[in-house]
């Protein structure tokens, strides 16, 4: 088995800049950039899906054995993440790292929770429309949902209305801010490890 690991943690380290650069290519082929004319454009797009399929099937795989063997876990993350503990010391200033990083990671997930509940729209509204003769209007809201769902027009956005500003959480994907996450906690680690290292 650590034979099997060992195979696999580094195909998916050594596939990750392939699976990038083909991930971006069938982005673009897939948006028209690239064009679809020739045979040899098509297979390569073909092949593109098939490598980021195995990629991902690995990636799958390595997460369930990253979950499941503790040493296993020890290794991988110590080689992505850099970690070197060569004596008591590093091992303590390693739990201050992870501990920084915990506290930062935490803080930033609250701010992208705040940041994807709050609602802010700035409208203008018609004369007749006015509440107390004001035409503008300034709404404010907290958007909370467990499940991910289609946007269903409340009364007040029916109402005939000139946007000036509206916000409704971040603009961003869902995978977009898990690799926000990911890549934070390496940074987070690193900068706090060096840090305490001087």
């Amino acid at each position: 088995m650590k034979r099997f690991d060992s195979v696999l943690l580094k195909v998916f380290l050594y596939g990750l800049p392939l699976a990038a650069v083909l991930a971006v290519f069938s982005y673009f082929y897939g948006v028209g950039v690239v064009k679809h004319g020739g045979g040899y454009v098509k297979f390569l797009n073909g092949f593109a899906g098939l490598v980021l399929a195995v990629w991902m099937m690995l990636s799958v795989l390595l997460s369930l054995r990253l979950i499941v063997s503790g040493p296993f876990r020890d290794r991988v993350i110590a080689r992505i993440t850099f970690i070197r503990e060569r004596d008591e010391r590093e091992a303590i200033l390693t739990g201050k790292a992870t501990k920084t990083a915990f506290l930062t990671s935490f803080a930033f997930l609250v701010l992208l929770f705040c940041l994807s509940c709050f609602q802010v729209s700035i409208y203008r509204v018609p004369q007749e429309k006015a509440v107390d003769g004001k035409t503008g209007i300034v709404s404010l809201g907290f958007g909370f949902s467990l499940l991910e769902h289609g946007r269903q027009d409340r009364p007040e956005d029916t109402i005939e209305r000139i946007n000036i500003f509206s916000y409704r959480g971040l603009p961003v994907s869902n995978a977009t801010i898990i690799l926000m996450l990911i890549v934070w906690q390496i940074i987070s680690y690193n900068y706090s490890m060096r840090r305490l290292m001087k």
